[in-house]
């Protein structure tokens, strides 16, 4: 199967039919196993550039094409998009191979009609060189809502900052799961499978990989198949260390699912102790317990809940309850570009209305001396400090100081809330704060 044809139909099914980036690619891979590491590796490059570029692709789009963009047949407008970001970001390609592999690519899924049109456009595109540079939340790709919004949430100069953090591939960070082996041993593992392994100053166990080119799939390697190694960023390893869960702790997790944050409560925990692990449908919960099979903790147990509608059994008993909750997700829009099109205002309040209620029911869960960890994988104002004011002022909490290395964190001592950028730790955009119930 063409590489380039599997990424446009990811391309056009994301930005055409609402999809999810990285879930049509996992889906794409397991369909096509046949697929080596730097197949796997272009697709993925080619989805999340002209994804994450679109509204700058389309800006150039529209200096060489009669018919604009939003006038094109949605499979065209792609292919284009697609092949023009080749051509203006991916210097390994020629022009001249983009522009025969689209003409290809486009006789085989709609024949010979449009083929003239898609070539002399292309060819248009290898020879201009006075190309009308776009406005800086075009540039940046983003959306002119978000882009002021961010600028004065964080200066000019940092929403900028942002914005290219957005743009450029986000590190691959693994979790090494102590309770099962050492750290220089899932080291040394990955280095038999291809992949170079950095610990984190920060966090030890925090593994920032590198693929080489003969490495194997993520989802072949020994240590992630055996449960010694789990997927997860810095910032949201940092998040769950924050909290500081102990063995021996009863611990809630109100949106666990896939489980990283309960499993690693449980391998700092020792396995010793309690954790109930909920999330809001039974599917959800099936991906929890695929995780804790894997990993062999045996303190994990899973229930389907709705974290927004408060369990009368659940009241004043855990002596940690992680609240890391649904929010816009613009801390990850590196990895799942097409959040950057889809967190306008109208949703970003209807999510922080959401969390109110569901930091509502967290606060009561927490017993008197436990902790409540509030987080989410965002950047903005309304989901991330507000709702913590919410819950220092108007639910009665009282801010706990974050168990993390924050003298080489640049925090001052004390410090109970942390707002991640895009690149901060070389990780996701994330926002951590820790409560403490005191009756």
């Amino acid at each position: 199967m063409n590489s380039r044809r599997l990424a446009v139909d990811i391309i056009r099914e994301t930005l055409e039919e609402g999809g999810q980036s990285h879930r049509l690619l996992q889906q794409c891979f397991r369909n096509h196993p046949e697929l080596d590491g730097r197949e796997r590796g272009f697709i993925t490059a080619l989805v999340h550039g002209t994804i994450g570029r679109v509204l700058t692709l389309d800006h150039y789009l529209a200096q060489i094409s009669r018919t604009p963009p939003e006038k094109m047949k949605p499979f065209v407008r792609n292919l284009l998009r697609m092949s023009l970001y080749q051509m203006l970001y991916m210097d390994r390609v020629p022009a001249s191979a983009v522009c025969n592999e689209a003409v290809k690519i486009l006789r085989t899924k709609m024949g010979d009609g449009l083929s003239g049109f898609v070539n002399g456009v292309l060819r248009s595109a290898a020879r201009k060189e006075d190309w009308h540079r776009p406005s800086v939340p075009v540039e940046l790709s983003l959306p002119v809502e978000l882009y002021e919004s961010l600028k004065a949430l964080y200066g000019e100069e940092e929403s900028r900052r942002i914005g290219e953090q957005f743009l450029a591939p986000s590190p691959l960070w693994g979790r090494v799961n102590e309770s099962r082996g050492a750290i220089e041993d899932a080291i040394q593992s990955l280095r038999q499978e291809g992949f170079t392994a950095q610990p984190s100053p920060l966090l030890p166990g925090a593994l920032r990989l590198e693929r080489s080119e003969k490495a194997l799939p993520l989802e072949s390697l020994s240590v992630i198949r055996e449960g010694f190694l789990q997927l997860q960023d810095i910032s949201a390893q940092l998040a769950v260390k924050a909290a500081d869960p102990r063995p021996g702790f009863r611990v809630l997790d109100l949106c666990a699912a896939p489980g990283g944050k309960s499993l690693q409560a449980a391998d700092l925990m020792r396995n010793q102790g309690e954790i109930l692990a909920c999330d809001i449908s039974e599917a959800k919960c099936s991906l929890i317990r695929e995780n804790i099979a894997r990993s062999g903790f045996r303190i994990i147990r899973t229930q389907a809940a709705d974290a927004a509608l408060f369990d009368p059994a659940k009241e004043g008993i855990f002596d940690l309850v992680i609240a890391d909750l649904p929010c816009s997700g613009l801390g990850v829009a590196g990895r799942k570009p097409e959040i950057k099109y889809r967190a306008g205002q109208e949703s970003i309040r209807a999510l922080a209305a959401l969390q109110r209620q569901m930091l509502q029911q967290a606060a009561r869960y927490a017993k008197p001396g436990g902790k409540l960890l509030f987080s989410t994988c965002t950047i903005t104002k309304e989901e991330n400090a507000d709702n913590a004011d919410y819950i220092e002022q108007e639910l009665g909490l009282k801010p706990c100081p974050l168990a993390l290395p924050l003298k080489e964190m640049g925090l001052p001592d004390g410090a109970a809330r942390l707002q991640l950028l895009p690149g901060d730790f070389q990780g996701d955009g994330f926002y951590i704060a820790v409560f403490e119930r005191r009756t």
